[in-house]
């Protein structure tokens, strides 16, 4: 009894740590909403661009590449990007930062190995790490139209698993699109004032997010169904034991 109330504890924690980033970015976008246009507008944010004239996308661009490092959640970003610079500049400048930081979690997540998502996920993560092999582009693309779902960690979990860089990052960047678009616009239309087009990008990243959940069944049903397994400890370089060289020059 006290070993399956440890599992459940543990297993809370884990997802706990998981939609917290989640959590954050709905809040951040109900924070925007109700400060609306009486707080800042698009005129009051391109004034304070403007000592960065045309460096200013460059640098929205820079800071969502290095996003993950910061833990900010990625829409509430976004959504500040479409009142910065509209909705079709704050898409493309969003989906660019969302292949340079796709491209540094992926090689960061190699160069770490598994250990760090073992410790996350812990007895999920055998289950996470086989989906994310096996289906690296549909994994990653389907993580990212699900808002419920931790694109980051997702990707972090293939990446160190094994999956493939370019259907990996393919997956994240067109898997990001839809929500990018809705995001911005949503930022846009709050620092334009426009109710009607607030009220059809929430409506259509409610949309995307029942759409990610239906699509996303067969990876979760996946998951969730796997036989917990204690994940498989990560090989420890070899190291020089004293007296192997003399053993090996020994006749």
């Amino acid at each position: 009894m006290g070993e399956v109330s440890l599992a459940s504890s543990s297993g809370l924690k884990t997802w706990l740590r998981i939609l917290a980033p989640m959590v954050v970015s709905i809040g951040g976008l109900v924070m925007l909403r109700l400060l609306g246009p009486d707080f800042i507008d698009q005129r009051t944010i391109r004034e304070l661009l403007l000592p960065l004239g045309d460096y200013a996308p460059l640098a929205y661009v820079a800071f969502l590449a290095v996003r993950p490092l910061t833990l900010l959640p990625g829409q509430v970003l976004t959504a500040v990007g479409g009142m910065m610079f509209g909705t079709l500049a704050a898409t493309l400048y969003s989906l660019t930062g969302s292949f340079l930081s796709a491209t540094l979690l992926y090689f960061v997540a190699r160069k770490l190995g598994t250990r760090p998502m073992q410790r996350l996920c812990g007895s999920k993560y055998p289950a996470i790490a086989k989906a994310a092999r096996r289906h690296d582009f549909q994994f990653t693309f389907l993580a990212c139209l699900n808002p419920l779902c931790p694109t980051d960690i997702m990707l972090i979990a293939g990446a160190a698993s094994g999956a493939r860089f370019w259907p990996s990052v393919l997956g994240v960047v067109l898997g990001t699109i839809p929500g990018t678009f809705l995001t911005a616009q949503f930022g846009s239309g709050l620092a334009q004032g426009r109710t009607v087009m607030t009220a059809v990008s929430a409506v259509g990243m409610v949309v995307s997010l029942v759409l990610g959940v239906i699509f996303g069944r067969r990876f979760y049903k996946e998951v969730n169904e796997a036989p917990v397994e204690a994940p498989a400890p990560e090989a420890e370089p070899a190291r020089d034991l004293p007296g192997a060289k003399e053993a090996l020059t020994t006749p």
